[in-house]
């Protein structure tokens, strides 16, 4: 299904599919599933952001980094770091909802696509898979729009969309907390080296 919610073929992918779906789900290139709008992106200097009014958000590759006096979008849509090493490394989101009036900067790729569910069901696939192989440069990773668009992604029916997100958000308070208790273990394991036994 692609940004206009027609069903895509499966003939030109066929041999990359890494398993077969259920009923009712498809296989489509990330460049057919939303539309791009990384041509109405503008950055914003630091210098010239300091002479700004702070009213509305302005958002670079990981989320918003500052505020300025006017906006570009004024509809949720699906942000995607561009570049930086979080794209590898992974220490928060690359895929995120920007809502309200904001401003993004050419560090984020722009995405829109049926509704706000859909963007989410994407985000949280985005954020579930490796980056790696689409990801150029070690010293400045980067994920062009040519490569961003070659992923592959399994498009589930809206209400299947929506009862992964209900899951996700049941289970992910236990994620958290299994998170601190982890950080906890290794503080532990820290201040007492050799004292306390791994289980």
């Amino acid at each position: 299904m692609d940004a206009k919610g027609r069903v895509l073929s499966e003939e030109s992918i066929a041999d990359e599919v890494p398993f077969d779906l259920p009923e009712g789900w498809c296989w489509t290139r990330f460049e057919t599933a939303l539309l791009n709008r990384d041509a109405e992106r503008i950055p914003v200097s630091v210098s010239d952001r300091e002479k700004l009014e702070k009213k509305y958000d302005y958002y670079g590759a990981s989320g918003v980094i500052d505020k300025v006096d006017r906006y570009l979008f004024n509809k949720p849509l699906l942000l995607i770091s561009e570049d930086g090493a979080n794209l590898l490394i992974r220490s928060k989101p690359v895929a995120f909802i920007a809502r309200g009036k904001y401003w993004v900067n050419n560090h984020a790729h722009v995405l829109d696509g049926l509704d706000e569910l859909y963007l989410e069901y994407v985000a949280l696939f985005i954020n579930s898979i490796s980056l790696s192989p689409y990801v150029t440069g070690t010293a400045q990773p980067k994920m062009n729009q040519s490569r961003m668009g070659k992923i592959l992604i399994p498009i589930p029916p809206a209400d299947e969309q929506s009862r992964i997100l209900d899951k996700v958000s049941e289970l992910m308070p236990l994620v958290d907390a299994y998170g601190e208790l982890e950080d906890a273990r290794e503080r532990l394991d820290a201040d007492f080296p050799g004292r306390l036994r791994r289980s």
